[in-house]
């Protein structure tokens, strides 16, 4: 799996928070799968995160929900 650069990861969470479902990969421009993982009462260490990963190239980033892109 590879990962984004910082300044690609920044562009595709900035379109992520933005609100975009399906959002250009910025390697490939296949639409990128983005899968949001909420805390769980159940699981103390479960964050609310924003993974996205590309379906094609396969590239990837995640981030907390809440924070910055960067």
């Amino acid at each position: 799996m590879t990962s984004y650069t910082t300044s690609e990861r920044r562009a595709l969470l900035d379109l992520v928070s933005g609100g975009a479902i399906d959002p250009p990969c910025p390697r490939c421009g296949s639409a990128c799968t983005v899968i949001r993982t909420r805390p769980r009462a159940d699981v103390a260490y479960v964050r609310d995160r924003v993974v996205v990963r590309c379906t094609r190239c396969l590239c990837s980033c995640a981030a907390d929900a809440d924070g910055p892109p960067g």
